[in-house]
């Protein structure tokens, strides 16, 4: 598998995989993911969160109620309590069963197949957040998976901590709501190398600094060839999506 860097160079277009394909199968689970790796999604997206045990759990909500049979927070479980939980059930009966997955898991699942955007959770209240991105950049680097992960973050700290500890890591940062700033900007700001938004924030304004700077940029959510053709006239690059497999086909279609 190519690493991140080379992906990146390599692909006119790279589609990523938003959860997995979260379309068709529940969100941020090895069921997700392995059909995205199926359907040829070259790139994954999941969301982590971090247990009473310092264990780190992929699931996008800081709640479980949406997406497993669980309730209350995360950060208040421990991974065995989560371990015990149905992530699937909720999407289709026949899910039932899948589990809350570590980020270890989801690296072993992908190892040598695809790269992955690890999305740092803004941190709650009185949390101590560089302990949990601390956590984060250790598994990732244990793992060997550095040369093949980009971290995004609304929580911009987190990503400047990231890169105090000099480890090579690809950062990339996520812009607020009603945050006016430019790629350019955002990138000075923050230090990283990509810059990532969803299709309503990519107003022509951003396109053209896009273009003028060279800036490698993801766009999500895609899920329409409509909305691909409007992110792609906005010079994005990474095509965020549920679908992975239509996404790819029609990229296909068009290079053609």
């Amino acid at each position: 598998m190519q690493t991140l860097h080379d992906l990146v160079t390599s692909h006119a277009h790279l589609v990523v995989a938003h959860r997995g394909a979260s379309s068709q199968a529940p969100e941020n689970t090895l069921a997700a993911l392995d059909l995205a790796l199926r359907h040829g999604a070259e790139m994954m997206e999941i969301d982590v969160q971090i247990t009473t045990d310092e264990r780190i759990v992929v699931i996008h909500d800081a709640t479980l109620e949406r997406t497993t049979n669980g309730h209350g927070e995360v950060f208040r479980c421990s991974f065995a309590e989560l371990r015990q939980l149905d992530a699937g059930s909720w999407f289709a009966e026949t899910f039932r069963g899948e589990r809350i997955p570590l980020l270890t898991e989801v690296f072993e699942l992908i190892r040598g197949k695809a790269c992955i955007d690890v999305e740092i959770k803004p941190p709650a209240a009185n949390e101590n957040w560089r302990k949990r991105v601390s956590l984060i950049a250790e598994a990732t680097t244990t793992a060997g998976m550095t040369p093949y992960t980009l971290f995004s973050s609304f929580h911009h700290d987190s990503l400047l901590y990231l890169h105090s500890l000099q480890q090579g890591f690809h950062t990339a940062a996520l812009l607020p709501p009603g945050d006016d700033r430019l790629p350019s900007q955002l990138l000075q700001a923050t230090g990283c190398q990509g810059f990532v938004c969803n299709l309503r924030q990519l107003t022509p304004a951003r396109a053209a600094d896009i273009a003028a700077h060279g800036i490698f940029t993801g766009v999500y959510t895609v899920n329409t060839t409509a909305d691909v053709d409007l992110a792609l006239a906005g010079h994005a690059r990474a095509i965020v999506t549920d679908a992975p497999a239509s996404i790819i086909n029609y990229l296909r279609s068009k290079e053609k």
